[in-house]
């Protein structure tokens, strides 16, 4: 018996700031890779991130999440995201190039998890936008792997 599935897509929002720059560069590297966004002072987005859930709807909700639970589970997220300079504040960017891409992955690495514990619902695709113009996907495991890369 073939059960239905459906995707639901949520978007968040948060401001964050960040320098990308790596310390192994000479100035000179760092302004060719990564020019004005390599300032010292660093700059900020306003990011979106789209959060797409899959799933079975269960008869007995109708729902494949229940939008509150994912509200917290993001909340959580955004919270530690939101208003902070993501090279200095957060512990993982301190250590990783706090790019797109790399926001995009920790975005999906503290979100997965949490959505696998929860009952038929899967999180199947993340996009985060940076600007108008520039955003970036990841997806679960069974579509191509790895953060694609759209704008600039």
């Amino acid at each position: 018996m073939s059960r239905e599935h459906c995707s639901l897509t949520k978007v968040y929002r948060f401001s964050a700031g960040h320098r990308l720059h790596n310390k192994k560069f000479t100035p000179e590297e760092n302004w060719e890779i990564f020019g004005k966004c390599t300032n010292e002072l660093g700059h900020g987005h306003d990011y979106s991130v789209e959060v797409k859930v899959s799933g079975v709807i269960c008869p007995e909700t109708g729902m494949v999440i229940n939008l509150g639970e994912l509200n917290d589970l993001m909340n959580g997220i955004i919270e530690e995201l939101d208003h902070k300079r993501l090279d200095i504040e957060v512990p993982f960017f301190r250590e990783n190039q706090p790019s797109g891409e790399l926001i995009v992955k920790y975005i999906w690495t503290r979100l997965e998890p949490k959505i696998n514990k929860l009952d038929g619902a899967k999180l199947t695709h993340l996009k985060l936008w940076e600007t108008p113009k520039n955003y970036f996907e990841y997806f679960e495991n069974s579509q191509p792997q790895g953060v694609r890369r759209h704008g600039r």
